[in-house]
């Protein structure tokens, strides 16, 4: 071809020289108003196009003349940035139902343009690198899974309920710290701090002082008021009553003292009220959003059998269909595990191999916290789990969350499995045979309970230190001592 002065190279002299049809398409994709780059190579891994769109009718049409101008079927690359994919993924595959779209992992595509261009970073040196990945790493991509419509709100539903109650959790966090701060004791007088008589004397009995002038009948009487049905345990009321008194002892010498004014509990009452509000508008969008995903699980999944497996509940079960969606596009078990992220990283070299490591961070985080939600209370009623979870802390000197992620895996096997099949699951012991829910329990109880003296070993278990040897540096011996955690042997 001779030589070509760069500053004059474009990519359309490129292909026009090379007249190569397009393998792969990289496309770095900018969030907000921005263009997007595009890099395509052909079947040597060579440039032979690159241009830039923006997501609008004009710039996908622009992608699509680009991309199927000669009538290519490359495998077009996205990075998963934010949503903004999504339009450019459904264009394609709407127009081109036949084209190869897949998304990469950020960290695979940042190891790579470290390898090809360690010294620069720019969205063209991106684009090309997600188009070179089908050439090193063709076996790994993930293809862009569009579920349909109610598929999709449900994942959308799903973590949006999930931010829903990490903001309640966190707000639950700021009422406790201010009340417990001003306040010491009144909370943990009461048997449940977030049942409706302790929020309705927290957001209007806050000032200790009025409540010790009342009497404890008056206190007892307000709080009952406050009650559904039944009465308020007198123990419970008069374990508030008496918190209210020492903290009314330590105001009494605050306002002599003069750091505190006759103001101050009222502005903290209306601050923990408002507080209070934010919390109540929290949960009950909370339980909108929970409403409405049960009436789209219920549709989409009539005969609920993922229901029928142990610890998988009504708040887990639209969160395992809503990130599966479609169960057949998995092509087997261990390409489901891969994606749920539940499998522990290899590492093996020669004659040795590294046991303990953690767990790949693929797959969706809100399906990672609902195989261990469901796994937590799995292992208490499977029999097949709890063996799982036995084995692994009494036998292979696992802690809590190491056996845990063995649980989750298997719990994930039997999730795709009744979502493939489509029949109920079958609670079995160990040996394959079928058994009832309270023989399971029985089961449970008497062989596959883990031992309170193990446990605790478990959670006291300390690196064992590797024996000092000399490092020879510069002329000069150091002594090293270095720790590594030595999981005991399997029995």
């Amino acid at each position: 071809m001779g030589y070509r002065d760069p500053a004059r190279w474009s990519p359309n002299s490129i292909r026009r020289e090379t007249n190569g049809l397009i393998k792969t398409v990289g496309i770095d994709l900018a969030i907000g108003s921005g263009e997007h780059k595009v890099r395509c190579l052909d079947e040597k891994a060579q440039p032979c196009d690159g241009f830039t769109f923006e997501t609008s009718s004009e710039g996908l049409a622009k992608l699509e003349e680009r991309v199927f101008a000669q009538g290519e079927n490359p495998i077009v690359v996205f990075e998963p940035t934010g949503l903004v994919w999504l339009q450019v993924a459904i264009y394609l595959r709407a127009r081109h139902p036949d084209c190869r779209l897949v998304r990469v992992q950020t960290r695979k595509v940042a190891a790579l343009r470290r390898y090809l261009r360690r010294s620069s970073k720019s969205d063209k040196v991106d684009a090309l690198t997600l188009a070179k990945m089908p050439f090193v790493d063709s076996e790994r991509l993930e293809p862009v899974y569009l579920p349909s419509a109610k598929i999709h709100a449900m994942q959308r539903l799903a973590k949006q309920r999930k931010r829903l109650e990490t903001a309640i959790g966190k707000q639950k966090t700021i009422i406790g710290s201010v009340i417990d701060g001003y306040l010491p004791g009144i909370r943990r007088a009461f048997s449940n701090p977030w049942s409706v008589p302790a929020r309705a004397f927290l957001c209007s009995r806050l000032n200790p002082m009025a409540v010790a002038r009342a009497t404890e009948r008056a206190l007892h009487v307000y709080l009952t008021k406050q009650r559904y049905h039944g009465e308020v345990d007198r123990a419970e009321s008069h374990a508030v009553y008496l918190a209210c008194q020492d903290v009314a002892k330590i105001y009494s010498l605050s306002l002599a003292a003069g750091s505190v004014d006759a103001d101050f509990l009222d502005e903290l009452q209306e601050q923990v009220s408002r507080d209070f509000r934010i919390l109540s508008m929290l949960e009950a969008e909370c339980d909108a959003i929970a409403q409405r995903l049960k009436e789209l699980y219920l549709e989409l999944h009539p005969s609920d059998n993922l229901r029928t497996i142990p610890g998988v509940g009504e708040h887990t079960a639209p969160i395992f269909l809503a990130t599966i969606g479609d169960p057949q596009r998995f092509p087997s078990q261990a390409a489901f595990a891969n994606y749920t992220g539940v499998v522990p990283a290899a590492k093996q070299s020669s004659q040795t191999e590294a046991k303990g490591l953690n767990m790949t961070k693929a797959g969706p985080a809100v399906l990672k916290w609902a195989l261990f939600q469901s796994g937590q209370i799995g292992r208490r009623c499977d029999p097949q789990l709890a063996h799982v979870y036995y084995r692994q802390m009494v036998y292979h000197g696992k802690n809590h969350k190491q056996a845990m992620g063995a649980v989750m895996s298997h719990l994930a096997a039997r999730v795709l499995s009744v979502l493939r099949e489509n029949k109920p699951y079958e609670l079995r012991d160990v040996m394959g045979k079928p058994i009832s829910h309270d023989e399971a329990r029985e089961l449970i109880s008497s062989m596959y309970r883990v031992p309170e003296d193990v446990r605790a070993e478990r959670r006291r278990q300390k690196p064992t230190p590797r024996p000092e040897y000399p490092i020879k540096r510069r002329g000069m011996t150091f002594s090293s001592k270095n720790e590594a955690a030595c999981a005991p042997q399997a029995v």
